[in-house]
């Protein structure tokens, strides 16, 4: 080929490129605003890099209600959004959002948020000082390569339990703030969306009559999600540090079953039952409670 063809050919190329680069992406599929046959398949909402961001719209209550999609999200932190997901965000029209991030963490990876945003932003650190110390243990092992004794599952139970009965008044705190929203758009994370936050949306959705079959499909929902976001973080802590620290730190950036189970068995025999740690622990009477009913279920 010709010198002269070929510049033409490679001048066609980077004009492709170039114009590829400005087609803007299409908007994220928000479930809401779907034909209801739709929504279930667009929970898992796509933005560009704000991991495990999900609606919980749609789940059936005991009593044949259904959740209002919409209004209810959960979601890994917002350290990592770009200008395209804090413009599909504010479609969202969120009255609040909940961070339950440690100052620590908030500090290493804060979220990035519209210019003045329309909506309340609510600091309510959960699991600090412990979380602060598993954190610096985990990196001491995985630097050391030593694992020895250590056990990540019992790690998590542990942390689950806790969120039932130490760390009450924070998860008081946003169930109440839930309700002041009075079925307007709320939002809440941690950092992966599933420890925290996935406690968070098994209270809420177990006092708004979702049984809790669904409860924990739901918490499980984040096992895959967080592993394929990670999945390259794996990839590099099979490589350098070898198949034992990576499926160490895999175990704790999923979810299993017995741990949300610890929690719900944790509030059983420190409160007696459920019902009394609504009542008692998160202070809601049974006005709130059909108040969170009346806004969120439909």
């Amino acid at each position: 080929m010709k010198s002269g063809l070929w510049k033409w050919a490679l001048a066609v190329v980077i004009a492709g490129i170039a114009i590829v680069q400005f087609i803007p992406p299409a908007p994220v599929a928000i479930p809401a605003e779907l034909p209801a046959p739709e929504r279930p398949a667009h929970r898992l909402l796509a933005f560009e890099g704000i991991d495990n961001f999900r609606d919980l719209g749609g789940y059936r209550t005991a009593d044949g209600r259904q959740v209002r999609w919409g209004v209810l999200y959960r979601a890994g932190d917002l350290s990592q959004a770009s200008r395209f997901d804090l413009k599909q965000l504010q479609r969202l029209q969120l009255q609040t959002l909940v961070d339950f991030r440690s100052q620590i963490e908030k500090d290493a990876a804060p979220d990035r948020l519209p210019d003045n945003p329309a909506f309340a932003v609510l600091a309510i650190p959960t699991l600090d000082d412990g979380n602060s110390a598993m954190v610096e243990e985990v990196k001491a092992r995985f630097e050391s390569g030593d694992f020895e004794g250590f056990d990540p599952s019992a790690l998590m139970t542990e942390a689950n339990r806790q969120f039932a009965n130490e760390f009450t008044p924070q998860f008081r705190q946003f169930i109440h703030t839930v309700r002041d929203a009075g079925g307007e758009p709320v939002l809440w994370h941690c950092t992966a969306g599933k420890d925290r936050t996935g406690f968070a949306a098994a209270i809420l959705l177990q006092i708004l009559g979702v049984p809790r079959d669904t409860i924990i499909q739901d918490y499980l929902l984040s096992n895959a999600i967080s592993l394929e976001a990670h999945s390259r973080d794996l990839m590099l802590a099979r490589l350098f540090k070898g198949e034992q620290a990576a499926g160490q730190i895999a175990i704790m950036m999923g979810v299993q079953q017995p741990w949300i189970e610890a929690a719900f068995a944790s509030i059983d025999e420190h409160w007696g039952d459920f019902d009394t740690y609504v009542r008692e622990g998160l202070k809601l009477s049974d006005a709130d409670v059909n108040a969170l009913q009346a806004g969120l279920l439909q």
